[in-house]
């Protein structure tokens, strides 16, 4: 299973497959700019990285989720 949420059994993760499916696409199209800039997207949420949000189907990306989360607490 990839993704963030491994460690539960019935739970998959979309970003981790929307973003799969997005490369997939662009392979299709021949755009291998927007194929490694996914990729390497991909990589870094998986890593923990980057938070991604998708809006009107796209990914976004937040820089630094885990320093965000400590300046709150």
């Amino acid at each position: 299973m990839r993704g963030r949420y491994t460690e539960y059994d019935n739970v998959e993760d979309f970003i981790s497959h929307k973003l799969a499916r997005l490369i997939h696409e662009m392979q299709k199209v021949h755009r291998a700019d927007i194929v490694k800039v996914l990729q390497d997207a991909l990589i870094a949420y998986e890593d923990g990285d980057i938070e991604v949000s998708f809006v009107n189907g796209w990914p976004h990306a937040l820089q630094n989720p885990k320093e965000e989360s400590d300046m709150s607490d």
